[in-house]
């Protein structure tokens, strides 16, 4: 991505650094921007922000194009009038159903005894040229280990020596189809994308610390719309996954369960609402609204809220769950667990996912900026915290700028993979 600073990894020349930088969370329930920059010594300090209630979007996709861009403009002009200027691109998290981990190893000889910049370079166009899904985006392409003759877990193989280099490269992607409706709305509103980050990724740059990241940690970022997933090991992302279900589906099973109106169903989520029993709840009533006028307010105990909540919270973490045991990460994952994400302040929330995986779970907020304000420091805003804030950071990623959404791309690599051509091209780096 252009906001990472270039090296053998990046595909191209780096670039410096901007001093003033913009990032847009698209969420299913606010829209938030962030004017931010970094201050030498002092950290990335937030200049301008802003956010709107969302409308047009679900499950991180654009349904509605006219109320998605009329959000986006209002979020976005709070946060240009705080910081007194207008912003002209934004780095945009992705959010979607449709996000998924791949991966990719290669080992390719070469003939030089000592590893350079050139075989690394080599190593990972032809990682790219494996990966042929023209429905899909690439939006992050993260070498985690090297091998050199046989030899695994190597970091950094320039200077050593050896003939076969081989890498294990760790692909995050999403639906182009969903990406493109979400470029052409943020263009819409005269805005360019400057890059995109999938939301888990970016959520554990804003409340993740050292000690998790090296020893192996799980973000569960519980959106309105969807909850997202990533796993860290060894300071680098090496999985994420999607579940379509969220907060405001807690919300319609409440609404339905309760038969009360929608707005008065989240209201009582707010007040009432919890993923855990108590011997109380058969005697607690929780007052319901009427559905119509010629209705009255009647009463429903609280024990049949707790469980319409429970059923839905328990239902996303056992997904969640099983597919990490499907992709056999369980394990590799440690034993710490951090939620984000405005479903994750919900009662009980902690303590069902600590049943639920058998592992210590607590809540993230936000850490590391300043001038963030103090209604914006909770869990619902991690993502954008961490969208500025991963803007900033070193990431060794191998391809840089927004991700192609045309296809084209990844038909030139097919083409250029073929075995003919490697090998024209590998006699031609190395002779």
């Amino acid at each position: 991505m252009a906001l990472f600073s270039g090296g053998p990894f990046s595909g191209g020349s780096g670039s410096a650094q901007p001093e003033i930088v913009a990032v847009l969370d698209v969420g299913s329930s606010k829209v938030v921007c962030f004017i931010g920059h970094l201050e030498e010594d002092a950290g990335v300090r937030i200049i301008g922000a802003g956010f709107h209630a969302s409308a047009g979007l679900k499950a991180g996709a654009v349904v509605d194009m006219d109320a998605a861009e009329y959000t986006i403009r209002h979020a976005v002009a709070k946060a240009e009038k705080a910081a007194g200027l207008a912003i002209s691109s934004v780095f945009v998290n992705v959010s979607t159903r449709s996000l998924k981990s791949h991966h990719i190893n290669v080992e390719t000889k070469f003939s030089s005894a000592e590893v350079a910049d050139k075989d690394l370079k080599r190593v990972i166009d032809t990682t790219l040229a494996e990966f042929t899904e023209p429905e899909k985006a690439i939006l992050h392409a993260l070498p985690l280990n090297w091998t050199l003759d046989g030899e695994r877990g190597i970091r950094d193989p320039r200077g050593m020596f050896g003939k076969n280099l081989g890498v294990d490269m760790h692909f995050v992607t999403a639906n182009v189809g969903v990406l493109r409706n979400l470029a052409h709305c943020i263009e819409r509103c005269h805005l360019r994308i400057a890059g995109m980050v999938a939301s888990p990724y970016a959520a554990g740059d804003a409340v993740l610390v050292d000690d998790e990241l090296d020893l192996g940690v799980t973000l569960i970022d519980m959106g309105a719309g969807i909850t997202t997933a990533a796993v860290f090991r060894d300071r680098a992302l090496v999985f994420v996954d999607a579940v379509g279900v969220g907060g405001k589906n807690v919300t319609s099973d409440i609404a339905r369960g309760l038969t009360t109106p929608w707005e008065a169903a989240e209201r009582i989520k707010a007040i009432y609402g919890s993923a855990l029993e108590s011997p109380a709840d058969d005697t607690q009533m929780v007052p319901c609204p009427p559905m119509g006028a010629q209705d009255e307010l009647h009463h429903e105990p609280l024990s049949m809220l707790t469980g319409i909540v429970r059923s839905r919270a328990e239902e996303t973490f056992e997904i969640l769950r099983d597919r990490f045991a499907a992709a056999g990460i369980g394990e590799f994952s440690g034993r710490r667990i951090v939620l984000t994400g405005g479903a994750a302040q919900l009662s009980g929330a902690v303590q069902l996912a600590e049943y639920i995986f058998g592992k210590r779970v607590r809540v993230g907020h936000p850490h590391g900026l300043l001038g963030l304000p103090d209604e914006m420091t909770g869990p619902n805003f991690a993502v954008a915290t961490g969208l500025i804030k991963h803007v900033f950071q070193d990431k060794l990623e191998a391809i840089s700028g927004p991700p192609d959404l045309s296809g084209r791309r990844i038909r030139q690599r097919h083409y250029a993979g073929g075995s003919v051509m490697r090998s024209l091209k590998w006699f031609k780096d190395n002779f």
